[in-house]
């Protein structure tokens, strides 16, 4: 089907086949692109952001030394870890191939700021594998079938990468299917339905991040082998945080207690980067020479305004 198709060719056809027709256009157009890539430098490129492949390479400077996460948090990672290192040692047993579906597919889920695309992005830092974050205002439409269409741009180039798969924020596409009444529910469930299979297809690690694990359809939830909390740092956690986010060369002021900042205000390792982000410019603006209390305080303050909160 993929070598007779013509690409630029409109199809007439069903709205209910229109989807796959879409699909079927653009898996043939990503191989075609790979080929000519192939061919034209003997080697494969590395994709760009586009319309045509709506995903972005994450990366990161940051070292797992820098990750402060529950015990609990770290045995689920660690598993994640262990599927990366022996997976292809296992698939090579010939009871649990033929049983074992390929890839393994993890939903991290938690408040914001905790700890979930950094993660990710060790995990192919450590790995040496490529981590693509789907952009999901560039995969999500309103008209019927390009969901799917946009979705299989990024599946059919990653289906032979050695690549990791991020959805963050993934409620927006993998959210519970509806009682069908109209036609946009049916449509609606026929993408959730395409994603089930592309998920499950996928033989390598995807990742879906997001806030609550409630959002998410359980037809998806019973297919990931792992789902890992990232809950807000505790008091001790915090602490640490404090400490591995203070600036080398910018000493704190003699009024600061770190320790009763982390006993007082509960707060993410993002708002907590931020803060001493904001009190640090304070201090190089004001040539003060020492990161002072009440900057703190204020860039505290700051972050819990983003949250419509008051300390």
């Amino acid at each position: 089907v993929l070598k007779k198709l013509n690409i630029n060719e409109k199809i007439v056809a069903p709205k209910y086949c229109q989807s796959r027709i879409n699909s079927i256009k653009a898996q043939a157009l990503t191989q075609a692109q790979i080929q000519n890539n192939k061919f034209l430098f003997n080697k494969e490129t590395t994709p760009k952001f586009s319309p045509d492949f709506p995903a972005k390479k994450i990366v990161s400077q940051m070292n797992w030394d820098d990750v402060i996460l529950p015990q609990q948090t770290k045995d689920e990672i660690d598993h994640i870890r262990t599927w990366l290192i022996h997976n292809n040692s296992l698939m090579e047993d010939n009871n649990l191939r033929r049983k074992l579906k390929p890839g393994y597919r993890a939903l991290f889920y938690g408040p914001p700021g905790t700890g979930k695309t950094l993660t990710v992005s060790l995990l192919g830092k450590e790995f040496g594998k490529d981590v693509y974050r789907i952009d999901l205002s560039q995969v999500v439409s309103k008209y019927i079938g390009e969901t799917e269409k946009n979705l299989e741009k990024v599946f059919s180039k990653a289906q032979h990468k050695d690549w990791i798969l991020f959805f963050d924020e993934a409620d927006a596409l993998f959210g519970k299917r509806t009682n069908v009444s109209n036609a946009h529910d049916r449509f609606a469930n026929q993408e959730v339905s395409y994603l089930l299979q592309r998920v499950e297809d996928f033989p390598g690690l995807l990742i879906l991040a997001s806030n609550f694990k409630s959002n998410l359809d359980k037809a998806f939830t019973r297919r990931f082998h792992a789902m890992v909390h990232f809950p807000m740092p505790a008091v001790t956690e915090r602490l640490l945080i404090w400490q591995k986010s203070l600036p080398q060369n910018i000493p704190l002021a003699n009024d600061v207690n770190i320790a009763a900042l982390a006993q007082q205000y509960e707060l993410s390792g993002a708002a907590i980067l931020n803060i001493v982000h904001y009190a640090a410019l304070k201090a190089m603006k004001l040539n003060t020479g020492c990161i002072n209390n009440d900057d703190l305080l204020t860039g505290i303050r700051r972050e819990y305004w983003k949250d419509e909160k008051t300390i």
